[in-house]
């Protein structure tokens, strides 16, 4: 099955950006939160609420490739796709773009906590269904096994 990423646009702040007038590297961990938490609100599920029900989604991993600088005020497109089946873990596939000129790439492990006992945890009932209807879940890929 071929998925479709989620797309969040956003607009480089000047406060995003460093002394070199690029967007600071740091700021893309940010960036990919934002898309993630507004792919999750746009399928029907607000991160809030899954907390408030107990269950936590923490980062575990984050790698990024930089590949070129995005600068202030220009409009970014955070491309998200999920990789795989979400099993206790949730692993999502990223890139950074504007102008269709790729600027970031990043890969996101999520796990699924349960709030009470601290462990991982299947994820909530409905999230990977409401996943797949939307499009968002790309098939097995060669280095699927790498976590």
């Amino acid at each position: 099955m071929n998925a479709s990423p989620h797309i969040h646009n956003l607009r480089v702040r000047y406060a995003d950006t460093d002394r070199m007038d690029m967007v600071y590297h740091g700021t893309y961990a940010a960036y990919l939160e934002a898309a993630r938490v507004e792919m999750l609100r746009d399928i029907g599920w607000v991160y809030a609420a899954m907390e408030k029900e107990g269950v936590l989604l923490p980062v575990v991993r984050l790698e990024l490739n930089y590949l070129q600088p995005a600068r202030y005020d220009q409009e970014l497109q955070v491309h998200t796709i999920v990789e795989g089946q979400p099993t206790s873990k949730l692993v999502l596939r990223c890139e950074v773009k504007h102008n269709d000129q790729l600027l970031v790439q990043g890969r996101v492990v999520l796990v699924f906590v349960d709030a009470g006992t601290g462990k991982p945890r299947r994820p909530p009932a409905g999230l990977v269904d409401d996943m797949a209807s939307h499009a968002l879940i790309e098939s097995a890929t060669q280095d699927e096994g790498r976590d």
